[in-house]
């Protein structure tokens, strides 16, 4: 019997020490959150044609999720990570913000705190490696927000462009011509 609970202890070991790993920045490995707590939102802003959700942004990018930078809660409690975008084309930028091969940090509400994962019941927390078209503004300088929540967010796959919200920009197709389309609109 002792061999056996010697064991079991050192599987429980080996499988629960990992959990108990929690990193932050740049370069740490974070373990998988114990659980998740979906929070309800209410964007100030939501946009369901592209005109004016280009209107409504400084800057709106295709690029990659490139890595975690932080997690932290504000001073009223609420969870954020600030998340590296490298950008790889720029579809528009009237301020000159951006620049191909610029990486920028992308603030989101949310974020795995104390081995829980909060995120927005419709702004699914961004992954590393993850392409997207954003439609963007700088808050202050250096800070990047994607402008009306899930709305200004597209996800691409296999060169194929889909909107992140479902009452969003109706869009099917590839990122090329969703490039061709911000250009005109």
């Amino acid at each position: 019997m002792r061999g056996k609970s010697r064991v079991i202890a050192t599987l429980l070991i080996a499988t629960v020490a990992p959990l108990a790993a929690c990193g932050g920045g740049s370069g740490h490995r974070t373990a998988a959150p114990r659980s998740t707590v979906t929070m309800d939102t209410s964007w100030a802003e939501s946009y369901h044609a592209l005109s004016p959700l280009k209107a409504h942004s400084e800057l709106a990018v295709e690029g990659t999720i490139t890595g975690v930078q932080s997690t932290a809660t504000t001073d009223d409690g609420i969870p954020f990570t600030d998340f590296a975008f490298t950008v790889s084309t720029i579809l528009f930028d009237p301020g000159h913000r951006g620049s191909v091969g610029r990486t920028i940090t992308l603030h989101q509400t949310g974020g795995t705190v104390n081995g829980r994962q909060w995120q927005a019941a419709d702004d699914a927390a961004f992954r590393v490696g993850e392409q997207l078209v954003l439609f963007l503004r700088e808050p202050r300088p250096g800070l990047f927000m994607v402008v009306g929540g899930p709305t200004g967010r597209f996800e691409i796959s296999n060169g194929t462009l889909t909107p992140a919200a479902n009452d969003g920009v109706r869009f099917a197709g590839s990122a090329r011509a969703f490039a061709a389309a911000v250009s005109k609109a």
